[in-house]
């Protein structure tokens, strides 16, 4: 019987206002694509604007496997051995723990199971495995930097970085466990406190964006039905905008898309006859890379159009392909305010011949992708990234 257990990331935020940057004319005549590139403007400027304020939190729990070795013969029970994997992180930086509490009562609820931090075999290293009773631990870092996905001015379209844990044999054999990443989302009721000259915004409570969303509305008027839809909506985008990748080479260019499913093997980074071999006590590094596509030419475009900061090398790659299947909406969920059919024509447009369709094409989505990011901004206080692993 396999087990489930869960590896947990929080990427967050809380966003503020959707105004937009800059200063019109008073006479001056607003279309509505001036008013996407003021929007797109107010949400990747949020450092210097504070539109859109996100602090990184970063946390997790960690994969302790288990598996059933023995039915007893009255069928009463099960006898549960080890398995004979661990998965363990390194490091001294676990970002905003202040908020763990909040995030296990509104995962959990009251007394449920809690992330924490792991157990160290050793105290005298920065060692952090997950056992049998801390199946859930946080993710520690090794730095604070932006290649570890630590943004101290607020996390934001364009922001990249890096997952990297260690797979751990405590007994000699060859295993290929499966790693799956899903997306949650919050909404934080928070208040506002002076401190001397500066203002400190407090978490109050976090719930988790779903179905029961509204009917916190008891803790907060605002949480009508209407808003917990467009909420949902928005939890869609985050998930169809953070992509993760298994590798990342030293000019920036990402390869090995993990695709719809988010997923991967440990063979995929070790490939070995039947999974990947371990001698006992061995440890297998693992990182993967996620990146929040600042636009949708990022993603459409190669490095033969440095301009556009793409993240894929090659335009005949399969990871282009892979993203372009990834796009559609029957698989994701990446624009604001176009039908699923006008996305599908979009996309076809976008790979066809026709320029002048080509470029109306890539002119709607690029737009539709950078209103959901917007969206993401209003109404989507903290993301959550779990990963699941299973053997």
């Amino acid at each position: 019987m396999k087990e489930d257990k869960q590896l947990l990331l929080e990427l967050s935020g809380a966003a503020a206002s959707s105004a937009a940057a800059g200063a019109t004319a008073p006479d001056a005549v607003i279309t509505e694509d001036d008013k996407r590139k003021m929007r797109r403007n107010a949400l990747i400027k949020m450092a210097a604007m504070a539109l859109f304020v996100v602090v990184v939190l970063v946390f997790n729990s960690i994969a302790w496997f288990t598996m059933n070795r023995n039915v007893s013969n009255a069928g009463m029970g099960v006898q549960v051995a080890d398995y004979p994997l661990v998965i363990e992180v390194r490091g001294s930086n676990a970002e905003n723990k202040s908020l763990f509490t909040k995030a296990n009562e509104a995962l959990f609820g009251s007394g449920g199971a809690a992330y924490q931090e792991g157990e160290q075999p050793d105290d005298t290293l920065q060692f952090f495995q997950a056992t049998a009773s801390k199946d859930k631990i946080i993710w520690e870092k090794t730095g604070n930097t932006a290649a570890d996905g630590h943004y101290a001015d607020g996390l934001e379209p364009d922001a990249c970085g890096k997952l990297t844990f260690w797979v751990v044999a405590k007994e000699a054999g060859t295993f290929d466990p499966e790693f799956q990443f899903q997306i949650k989302g919050f909404h934080a009721v928070t208040h506002d406190v002076k401190e001397g000259a500066n203002t400190v915004t407090i978490v109050d409570n976090l719930f988790e964006i779903n179905e029961d969303l509204s009917d916190h509305s008891d803790v907060d008027a605002t949480l009508t039905a209407a808003l917990e839809a467009e909420k949902i909506q928005a939890l869609g985008y985050v998930r169809g905008h953070i992509l993760f990748f298994k590798a990342r080479d030293d000019d920036g260019y990402y390869s090995g898309f993990l695709g719809t499913d988010r997923s991967f093997r440990l063979s995929d980074y070790y490939p070995d006859e039947g999974g990947t071999t371990f001698t006992k006590g061995e440890k297998k590094e693992i990182t993967v890379y996620w990146k929040w596509a600042n636009t949708l030419e990022q993603m459409i475009y190669d490095s033969s159009q440095s301009n556009y900061s793409p993240i894929l090398k090659d335009a005949s790659s399969t990871d282009r392909t892979a993203l372009y299947t990834y796009f559609s909406p029957a698989n994701n969920s990446m624009f604001d305010g176009l039908t699923t059919a006008e996305i599908s024509g979009y996309l076809s447009d976008l790979q066809g011949n026709n320029e002048t369709a080509k470029s109306l094409a890539r002119s709607k989505l690029s737009a539709a992708y950078n209103d959901a990011d917007q969206e993401i901004g209003d109404m989507v206080n903290y993301i959550l990234i779990e990963m699941t692993t299973a053997h």
